[in-house]
């Protein structure tokens, strides 16, 4: 007979498609052994309403008590059927739950019953509230106080109705922020001149909110150590609020090539914080590779600023710079690709290949 963490295992791997750290973890979690049936009476109600493998995977390896924790039929099924009944459909509902799987856990009538109401309340009616939960399912387990004393706040600011629609759907979790830390960031950004009714005050919102004031600061202090300003911090964050999100190794790795091997000068980058924001590896060496291909070749007169470049969608790039060049230059192709290595002394040369100065030092 299997010892009961070899079931558990077992049982994890097997029904709800757990594996690697997220398996091991549940296995010592959980203490359920063959003798006890919710496990299974969990999965079957979740595959009755509709939720698919992966959809039990990702809600098992998030919350992996509900299997043991909840009778399913009492604790689960309400909430369920309470979501079908306010206009969702039931795919909805399941996206709204794989996405957000601790909204299972929260009281329906203390919790998500009164929470929906204030979001009717804020949003004018129950389609909006509807629509928001669609868009920003995390909106469901935002705590009630919070929310209202955060949305009075923004309107005693006379921050626009549409505009505090569009946060909510873009980031509705903001709203569940204790309410101190929510007007501090929104304080922070108005002293900083940011419009409150622009989408940049949007974005910087949910990255002031997702970090701390240590977060900031030693941002802050990276950028410093690479030359930028006060003042071209602020217009980075102004232009691209999520730079300051950034890991610290994505940002120096990013800093060591554009400052050091393409030679931008923090003035530039401040400019077009912009080029920060995609994968060195995936995009922009890939496609200063190709540039590269195309300097040696002399095979372009076109002129572009590198941002521009950059800022590309993956169709015109490859239909400017590789299609129209693939034939006469067949190294294009690998230098897409990634299969040749990037130099930057022969990038920087230009020659010929008429780039904008401007775009590239």
């Amino acid at each position: 007979m299997k010892d009961s963490l070899e079931f558990r295992t077992e049982f994890l791997k097997n029904k709800c498609g757990l594996s690697g750290k997220a398996l091991i973890s549940a296995s010592k979690y959980l203490t359920f052994d063959s003798s006890n049936t919710r496990p299974d009476s969990v999965l079957e109600l979740f595959r009755t309403f509709g939720f698919t493998q992966p959809n039990i995977t990702r809600i098992i390896s998030i919350r992996p008590r509900f299997l043991q924790s909840y009778n399913p039929v009492n604790f689960f099924k309400p909430k369920l059927d309470f979501l079908l009944s306010i206009e969702l459909t039931r795919a909805e509902v399941v996206a709204i739950v794989t996405q957000n799987p601790p909204v299972l856990e929260s009281s329906l009538n203390n919790h998500i019953i009164p929470l929906l109401k204030l979001i009717e309340s804020t949003t004018g009616n129950s389609r909006n509230a509807v629509a928001i939960l669609k868009c920003s399912p995390y909106v469901l387990t935002d705590n009630p106080k919070s929310f209202l004393l955060n949305a009075n706040f923004l309107r005693a600011l006379d921050v626009p109705h549409s505009q505090i629609l569009k946060l909510l759907k873009a980031h509705g979790g903001l709203f569940g922020k204790p309410h101190n830390k929510f007007r501090k960031a929104v304080l922070k950004l108005k002293d900083m001149g940011f419009d409150l009714d622009s989408s940049y005050f949007l974005n910087a919102l949910h990255a002031l909110c997702i970090g701390s004031d240590a977060t900031w600061e030693s941002r802050c202090m990276l950028f410093r150590s690479f030359g930028f300003s006060n003042d071209e911090i602020l217009s980075m964050f102004k232009k691209l609020p999520v730079i300051m999100c950034l890991k610290e190794n994505h940002i120096n790795e990013k800093m060591e090539f554009f400052l050091k091997k393409l030679q931008w000068t923090p003035s530039r980058l401040s400019t077009n914080p912009w080029v920060l924001n995609y994968s060195l590896e995936k995009r922009t060496i890939p496609r200063c590779s190709v540039l590269q291909v195309l300097v040696l070749t002399y095979s372009t007169s076109e002129s572009y600023m590198l941002s521009s470049i950059l800022a590309m969608t993956d169709r015109k790039f490859v239909k400017e710079f590789v299609s129209a060049h693939k034939d006469e230059v067949p190294e294009v192709m690998e230098a897409y690709q990634g299969k040749l290595k990037f130099d930057e002394y022969t990038f920087k040369q230009k020659r010929q290949f008429n780039l904008q100065s401007s775009g590239i030092n």
